[in-house]
This record gives structure tokens, C-alpha cells and sequence, in this order.
């Protein structure tokens, strides 16, 4: 995801170079798309606003109390350019106050509200990405995901990231998702996917929630190339499973559009997954 970094302090933007630099290439990966700029002492309010669909946070050198104040100044003036463009999704940039010690809190009773959190140096860029992180989601302006392995779903975009490939879906579908990716290896019973439907509004016909989960098997086989798969466990309930956590260890799995009959229980897996036999009449 692209994060823009906005930083106000000379010394602190290289300093933030150099950690990123240092970083395991793992790492670089996850904080590939961030953007480390450098913002002038000649920022205006309009420097303090960002986009809600694109992420960025203002990163402060907190001891220069001229800077402080000058943000504090301007306080009044963001809120009013937010609220004189309704039709743009503008929002208050979080802002991280980076203080070089402890001391200067010491007869600091309390910050202004604009203060999203604070770190003291030296700054490494793991713990600063965590409060980052934290001040986009308290403000709405980064979405909630849930990390499945290699799969990421959205819930606000109802959106599902697989090794580079995004696929939306219908609300109902994306419910489905989100469940039974939250019970990965279960049997849940087709009454319970009833009451799920119901419970969200839906309807909770059958021949509905049926359709919903061929729709949806079909789209994670083609995203994931059926390396994620959703079965009809017969007289039992539906099953999200890995293609490499078999429910039929000794043969090939069943071809997803015939049901698996006479399921029974499987020892739990080192990763503490429940899983499940499975066997053909």
C-alpha cells in the first residue's frame, strides 16, 4: 500500500533514509510503496490535508517548538479548507511527533488534539510503521485487513488481494468469504450459513446462499488457481481449506461440483488448524 511520509525536520529525514536503507529485503517488501519526502519549513495548511484513498502522515522533529506552534496555528485553517470541500475526500493528516529524549515531556502536561502519537529517537522504522499503522486506522483513513497467508481481504472495499491480483465482490459473497476464511478447515453447517445470511440482513433462501458460495468458489479458484478451495461437504456443510491441507490425504481431492460423503475428525495440524477426512461412497 502506498503511504506517503511527510517529514518536517532536515536531520530527520535522513535519518529515516538511512533506516530504510539498512532494511532486510523482506522488509522492504512490505513498505515498498512508502514514500519518504521532505517537507519544507515553508509548509502551508494545505500540506496538513491528505486524501482518505491515499494515505500520508506528517512526521515532526517535536523539539524545534517553532515548528510545534507553527502547526498549532494552523489547526483552524485545515479544519476549515476540510469542511469547504465536501466533494473531495479530504482528511486530517495524522501527525507523529519524533522527540530526541524523554526530557522534553517532563513539564508537558498534555499535547494538542492534532497530535496523532509521539516516538523518541532513535527511530526504527518497525516501530515507527506500527504507530503509523495505528494513527491511520483510530482516524478511518486506513482500512481494516485480514492477513490470511498470502490473501488479504478488505472489509470496506470488500476486496480480496492475492499475490498481486485484486478481485471484488458482492457484499454476500464477500460476508461468506470473510467467515469461512475466519474458520479455514471447519465444516460449517448449512444451517449456520442460514442464520449468518439472516442475522446479516440477507436473504436466506437456499437456493440464494447456494448460489452465493458457487459464485464465490468459482472466483477464489480462479484467483488463487485453486489453491484455495471451497467444498460441499456432504450432509454436512460447506469447508474453506488450502489445496496442500488435503481432505482426502490418501486420494486426489473430489472434483469440487460432486459432494464429499462420511466426514469424519482429523488430528489438528502443527499450525493448530482443525482438519478433516473425508470419504467417497
Amino acid at each position: 500500500m502506498q503511504i506517503k511520509l511527510k517529514t518536517i525536520g532536515k536531520d530527520l529525514y535522513i535519518h529515516l533514509l538511512k533506516e530504510v536503507a539498512k532494511l532486510p529485503k523482506t522488509y522492504k517488501q512490505d513498505i515498498a510503496e512508502w514514500q519518504v519526502e521532505y517537507m519544507s519549513l515553508n509548509f502551508s495548511p494545505t500540506d496538513l490535508v491528505g486524501f482518505s484513498d491515499a494515505p500520508s502522515v506528517v512526521l515532526v522533529d517535536a523539539d524545534d517548538t517553532k515548528l510545534v506552534e507553527k502547526i498549532q496555528q494552523m489547526d483552524v485553517e485545515v479544519q476549515g479548507f476540510i469542511k469547504s470541500h465536501p466533494d473531495l475526500p479530504l482528511v486530517r493528516t495524522p501527525i507523529i511527533f519524533i522527540f530526541k529524549s524523554q526530557n522534553c515531556l517532563l513539564h508537558t502536561h498534555d499535547f494538542p488534539d492534532f497530535v496523532s502519537d509521539w516516538i523518541f529517537s532513535p527511530v526504527t522504522v518497525p516501530e515507527l510503521a506500527r504507530r503509523i499503522f495505528s494513527a491511520l486506522k483510530r482516524q478511518k483513513i486506513l482500512k481494516t485487513r485480514l492477513e490470511f497467508g498470502l490473501l488479504t481481504l478488505v472489509p470496506e472495499t470488500n476486496t480480496i488481494f492475492y499475490e498481486g491480483k485484486v478481485l471484488h465482490l458482492p457484499a454476500s459473497e464477500f460476508m461468506l468469504a470473510e467467515l469461512f476464511f475466519k474458520q479455514m478447515g471447519m465444516v460449517i453447517p448449512f444451517k449456520d450459513l442460514v442464520f449468518f445470511f439472516r442475522s446479516n440482513g440477507k436473504s436466506c433462501e437456499a437456493n440464494n446462499i447456494r448460489v452465493a458460495i458457487f459464485q464465490l468458489r468459482l472466483k477464489l479458484e480462479m484467483l488463487t488457481k485453486s489453491q484455495i478451495m471451497l467444498s460441499s461437504i456432504y450432509k454436512k456443510g460447506y469447508c474453506m481449506r488450502l489445496k496442500s491441507h488435503r481432505l482426502l490425504p490418501l486420494h486426489e481431492p473430489a472434483p469440487l461440483d460432486h459432494d464429499i460423503h462420511d466426514v469424519g475428525e482429523y488430528p489438528l495440524s502443527q499450525h493448530g488448524d482443525a482438519r478433516y477426512v473425508a470419504k467417497h461412497e
